[in-house]
């Protein structure tokens, strides 16, 4: 059986922690955290696009929007919560100070995962920002890939701290980006449509998230829905959830045990 994370008032309070001091450099921060993407959709879109042209009748650059607002949505939870998660963990012990006080385990870990969620989305909508600006933002589906988005940031932030609960040293984080992160953002049918690759990354591929959350948000960003990506969307959901518990069990054991 799969069951949601349980939330208490303490995993508001972790979060409005983390939001606080984010506060401080929030305009560096979202301004670094969209500069990247939009430099991949500058080089990308107008620079490779000129050679590839169309892929199923959409220009390229409208193929490839969908898959920047993914993976600045993966990049940001990765980050965040990974090195930043296990600061707090290891160097600072800042979540076993926060246990002193009427907070457990599963708020703890629960608030971690949603603001590593929350910070990613951030960095979404100022990609988001820039589409509009650009006009490639088009009809009302479009504007549906924001709840998918945070699910995306949701699921990647909870992998991401499943991996910080194991992590011995920073140098751990090394084999996660290179293994799975990396290969992850490339054959996710980011930047090509996903039926290009061989039969052995297409399978690999179906039990990547960001493979999931691509395939839902270009179809809706596109206004191209059909009714089997729910099971793309269930999937993702699921796998969020299956993460979000791994972490908060994982953890437990670290701290407590």
């Amino acid at each position: 059986m799969v069951n949601f994370p349980k939330l208490g008032i303490g995993t508001y309070r972790v979060w409005n922690r983390d939001f606080f001091y984010f506060k401080k450099y929030m305009l560096a921060s979202v301004f670094w955290s969209f500069t990247e993407p939009l430099l991949y959709i500058v080089a990308f879109g107008y620079g490779l696009g000129f050679f590839v042209g169309a892929i199923d009748g959409v220009p390229y650059m409208l193929f490839l929007a969908p898959a920047i607002l993914c993976t600045a949505a993966m990049q940001g939870a990765v980050f965040e919560s990974t090195y930043s998660s296990f600061t707090k963990l290891r160097v600072q012990k800042t979540y076993e100070t926060i246990m002193m006080t009427p907070v457990t385990v599963e708020d703890v870990v629960a608030g971690e995962i949603l603001w590593g969620a929350s910070k990613a989305f951030f960095g979404v909508l100022g990609v988001m920002a820039v589409f509009v600006a650009m006009r490639m933002v088009h009809g009302f589906q479009a504007w549906l890939t924001l709840p998918v988005l945070f699910v995306v940031c949701w699921c990647l932030s909870a992998m991401s701290m499943v991996v910080t609960s194991f992590a011995r040293d920073y140098d751990s984080f090394t084999y996660f980006f290179s293994l799975i992160i990396t290969p992850m953002g490339l054959l996710a049918g980011t930047y090509f449509p996903l039926e290009h690759f061989p039969k052995w990354a297409q399978t690999a591929a179906w039990f990547l998230p960001l493979t999931h959350g691509v395939a839902v948000v270009r179809s809706l960003f596109l206004g191209r829905w059909h009714n089997s990506l729910w099971i793309n969307f269930a999937l993702l959901f699921v796998m969020a959830i299956l993460f979000s518990n791994w972490a908060i069990n994982q953890t437990r054991r670290r701290l407590i045990y």
